[in-house]
């Protein structure tokens, strides 16, 4: 049967290119990383200014004082305007954009945004995927993005991911759930503030616990499939000033 979900679509493609984000937004190595590992990691790409004011953003769930990590850990981001101009920017960053076109390979659609703060002893996880197995099983259905607000140590919580396991195309087995179990060929992403870790959603990954209680928040956000568009939660309003061709590529409307 024809996957049609890999029809080209001249309109999207173009405002890619719009956006600064055609297949010259990565390199080579890239490329190969987000293929052969599934993830690529952009150390220190976000400007001391950008950051500051992406922290600005993320005020209210995020600690910054002697208390340590904001109460409410994880807070989803239900609409965005134009107060949050930092993070808009961040949904746009062409090399972002250019990688989940990459994996994906045909339109998609902006997901879920969340900020994701693991106080001390919390965020460990077990292994799994981003995506059930729903949808075309040749293809790849969403791409995950982590924007590092604070330096990624290995005491605070990072990311643990399992290199090359997307090409398996199915859910890690159900020992792996458990959040004390260990992959023998896992790795955690050690990365400096302002770093980006983008990753194919169908990667073996998870958090881990902050053992240090040292501040590690984030911006999480996902591209799904345009297939999918409905199982997006996340509305941009129209004040938000972003331009036609962004709101196009993220599958914005209203």
């Amino acid at each position: 049967m024809e996957d049609t979900t890999r029809s080209p679509d001249p309109a999207f493609e173009g405002a890619l290119a719009a956006l600064g984000a055609g297949p010259a937004a990565l390199s080579a190595d890239e490329k190969r990383a987000l293929d052969d590992a599934g993830y690529v990691v952009f150390r220190s790409v976000v400007d001391p200014a950008w950051l500051k004011a992406l922290r600005a953003d993320c005020d209210g769930w995020r600690g910054d004082g002697e208390g340590g990590m904001a109460q409410g850990g994880n807070q989803q981001i239900a609409r965005l305007g134009e107060r949050q101009g930092a993070l808009l920017r961040a949904l746009q960053w062409p090399r972002l954009l250019a990688a989940a076109w990459h994996v994906l390979r045909r339109p998609f659609a902006l997901g879920a945004v969340a900020w994701r703060c693991p106080r001390q002893g919390l965020g460990q996880q077990g292994l799994h995927m981003d995506w059930s197995t729903q949808g075309d099983p040749g293809a790849f259905h969403v791409v995950t993005a982590l924007w590092y607000l604070d330096e990624v140590t290995p005491d605070n919580g990072p990311t643990r991911l399992v290199p090359g396991s997307h090409k398996l195309r199915r859910r890690p087995p159900k020992d792996l759930a458990d959040p004390s179990s260990r992959h023998p060929q896992e790795i955690t992403v050690q990365a400096g503030a302002g770093s980006v870790l983008v990753f194919n959603g169908h990667l073996w990954h998870s958090g881990t616990r902050n053992r240090s209680g040292a501040p590690r928040c984030a911006l999480q956000c996902g591209f799904v499939a345009r297939e999918h568009r409905g199982m997006s939660c996340t509305v941009v309003d129209e004040a938000s000033g972003m331009p036609p061709a962004a709101r196009h590529v993220l599958g914005l409307t209203g």
